[in-house]
Formats: C-alpha cells, structure tokens, sequence
C-alpha cells in the first residue's frame, strides 16, 4: 500500500460514546446473513466499582483491516489466497477460495474471524463491502445509537480526530480514548483496557 492512505476506507469509533448496546453486532449479523452463533462484530466491555457508584466501559471489535494483515500472510503462505486486500485498504475472504482450514482463525491478534460450520469457510468483517460499493456506509454505522461510528477516508479521520489510536500498526480502524498503547507479540490487542468481557452472555 501507497504512504498515502488517502484513498483508503477507514472506521472512527469514539469509545465515550459507545453504551455497549449491541445495535452494531445485530445490525451487522442481519446485514450480513452471520450464521448462528457466529459474531463479525463483538462489543467487549467491564464493569468497575461498587454500587450505587457502577462505571462501564465499552469496546467493539472487529475486522481491523490491517495492512499486513496476519491471517493474509498466513492463507498466502498456504497457497490458498483466499483473503484479498482492495485497493480502498478493505481486507475480506473470498469464500470461493477458502478452504476452510481455519488457520486465519488462529492467526488474527483481534479473533475477528469466525468460523461458518453450515459452509465450512470462514468470515469476517469486509466493511460490508456490497454497501460501500454502492457508495453507502456500513451497517453498523448508520445503525448506532449513540452516533458513535464515523466513516470516511483514513486520512480524514485521522486529521479530524489526531488523538485517535489505532489497535495496531496501520489499520484502518481508529479509537479515540483507548488508553494505553497496544503490545506487539502474544499481549491481547485489547491492551490498556481492563480485563475486556464480551458483552454477549
């Protein structure tokens, strides 16, 4: 990819914003047809104090569109290519050439990639692809309660929202408010953030 990410499609979520209401999982699931039990879109969080003085903290997660993304390697380095980067910077499967050995699963830092046992391949996140083609936003960000998803180009988010982090090196998934910087190797990519839970019992 270019050093100008200009033409690249990215996500800004403001986390004091986010309520942890689960509209994005849902909308993304209806959308995109998830198979049952299988999540695109999870939203982690934890609960801190002691009552009546209950605090939440909210995070979603999902497909970070990563520039050298690890489950592109891994699927490349099999010989099976089934994980495409487009030029706009959006990181999908294709499920024609997935063979379904689920070695992507494994090799995402983010567990943003599920496994489909009616199709037998696995999925993800594409930014709901179908819809940015035809020039409209993904579903979970017209889908948020509490307006916290913002999409555009990288390059605008980032000079619009300057303090805003990103997960890890050059993804196209930006965080305001985050807290600490996430650690590279075995550290979960939630790093910085207190034991996140998923919300989803």
């Amino acid at each position: 990819m270019s050093a100008s990410m200009g033409n690249v499609l990215a996500m800004h979520i403001d986390l004091k914003r986010c309520v942890g209401c689960n509209a994005c999982s849902l909308a993304c699931k209806q959308e995109n047809d998830v198979h049952i039990g299988g999540l695109w879109a999870e939203v982690y969080g934890i609960e801190s104090g002691t009552y009546p003085n209950v605090g939440v903290r909210a995070l979603p997660m999902l497909c970070q569109h990563c520039d050298n993304a690890p489950c592109k390697k891994k699927c490349d380095d099999l010989g099976h290519g089934a994980i495409v980067q487009r030029p706009d910077g959006i990181v999908y499967i294709d499920p024609k050439r997935c063979v379904g050995c689920q070695q992507c699963v494994s090799a995402c830092r983010y567990a943003a990639i599920s496994f489909n046992p009616q199709t037998l391949k696995a999925e993800k996140c594409h930014f709901c692809m179908h819809r940015v083609d035809a020039g409209l936003p993904p579903a979970c960000v017209i889908t948020c309660l509490a307006i916290t998803r913002q999409w555009g180009h990288y390059d605008q988010l980032q000079a619009t929202y300057p303090n805003a982090k990103a997960m890890g090196d050059k993804v196209k998934v930006l965080y305001s408010n985050l807290g600490g910087e996430p650690k590279s190797g075995t550290d979960a990519p939630t790093n910085g953030y207190p034991d996140p839970i998923p919300f989803h019992g």
